[in-house]
């Protein structure tokens, strides 16, 4: 039984003082609020890491071709990468869509 009926069928049985379920029952909300907000903050934790496993999946089927890049290509640039961050004038971060960080040094 879940605890709220508990707690109203106490208070209900005159077994349970108004004030003392007030205090129970707010305390329960708060409870459960935090559960719920846990709960979700696992879900989205979860649901990033999936895709961050679909992306690293779409990466290695796209290196395990074994076909060399002649040239730049946006279409192929833009799927694997997040952003690019220039850390200095000699190096910059690439962040892949896998939660891959890449850093390179940029020569003249």
């Amino acid at each position: 039984m879940e605890q709220r009926q508990v707690l109203t069928n106490l208070m209900a049985g005159g077994y349970l003082e108004p004030a003392l379920f007030n205090k129970e029952s707010n305390a329960l909300a708060v409870e459960s609020e935090t559960l719920r907000q846990e709960k979700e903050s696992l879900m989205h934790f979860l649901n990033g890491n999936m895709e961050k496993i679909d992306e690293l999946q779409k990466l290695v089927r796209f290196v395990s071709r074994g076909i060399m890049l002649t040239a730049f290509e946006d279409e192929v640039f833009l799927s694997y990468v997040e952003r690019v961050t220039v850390h200095s004038r000699t190096e910059v971060i690439f962040e892949l869509k896998c939660g891959l960080f890449l850093k390179e040094r940029l020569v003249d």
